[in-house]
């Protein structure tokens, strides 16, 4: 089975209306009809508690829808990639090298670990990521669609 590793700009797609997101919620149909397998670090999931505070605070939504897509994101259950110490230092080591925010180099990192693929709405990340690791933008996923 195919096994995507999705990064916060990704996940945030599922839950709010951003560009892209037409590709994001046929990756997340996927992912819940069983096509494929949707993987994160935990730190996906304080990004987008973080993005959707952000949201509340700029008067996208309301508290109260904040708190709901969260809780809908919670239970997607995305399964959860756990990185050892070692693995962490290798993400500082990553970052330095590529210029990426420890943050983003952790989703490589964890692409890494399980060998599977980086799926991002991040241009930068997915440049700086591409070389490294199997990528896929997610303007690109229909391209690709399962």
């Amino acid at each position: 089975m195919t096994v995507y590793v999705v990064d916060a700009s990704v996940s945030s797609r599922f839950l709010l209306v951003e560009d892209l997101a037409e590709e994001a919620i046929s990756i997340l149909e996927g992912f819940l009809e069983g096509k494929f397998d949707l993987r994160a670090p935990r730190l996906a999931i304080y990004e987008v508690g973080n993005t959707l505070w952000k949201a509340v605070r700029q008067g996208f939504i309301s508290r109260g829808e904040a708190v709901q897509k969260f809780s809908y994101f919670l239970d997607l259950r995305i399964c959860s990639i756990e990185l050892d110490e070692r693995e962490y230092e290798g993400v500082l080591e990553w970052s330095i090298e590529k210029n990426a925010t420890y943050y983003d180099s952790i989703y490589v990192m964890a692409s890494k670990k399980i060998g599977a693929t980086l799926l991002t709405a991040d241009d930068e990340l997915y440049e700086k990521a591409k070389g490294e690791i199997p990528a896929l933008h997610l303007r690109d996923y229909r391209k690709y669609e399962h």
